[in-house]
């Protein structure tokens, strides 16, 4: 798999109102995918994905949300299974968009 530049170098980092960047856990990160589920299907749809990053204060959240699928989504099925494939889109989120765990 080829990497597009944008994904070799984070995008936006979130910053308090300090300027410090934010740091989560794996398990915070977790939870806002999840809590994004606004359907409660148990997978994350491409706008679901969206909606989160935009809670991550994420500058490109349609990338970001596209970019993740195509990172996360194992059966190609156009979902993010929350049992199956979140902990794939919390490694993306943690490596690719500069995210800092805590």
């Amino acid at each position: 798999m080829r990497l597009t530049q944008l994904d070799e170098h984070p995008l936006h980092v979130p910053l308090d109102n300090k300027g410090v960047k934010i740091k989560y856990s794996k398990e915070q990160l977790r939870n806002v995918f999840k809590k994004n589920d606004t359907n409660n299907d148990g997978r994350l749809s491409k706008k679901e994905l969206k909606l989160a990053f935009k809670e991550l204060d994420s500058h490109f959240p349609s990338y970001r949300a596209h970019r993740g699928l195509h990172h996360a989504d194992a059966n190609d099925d156009g979902y993010v299974d929350i049992e199956n494939e979140l902990e794939a889109l919390v490694v993306y989120v943690v490596k690719k968009c500069g995210y800092t765990i805590s």
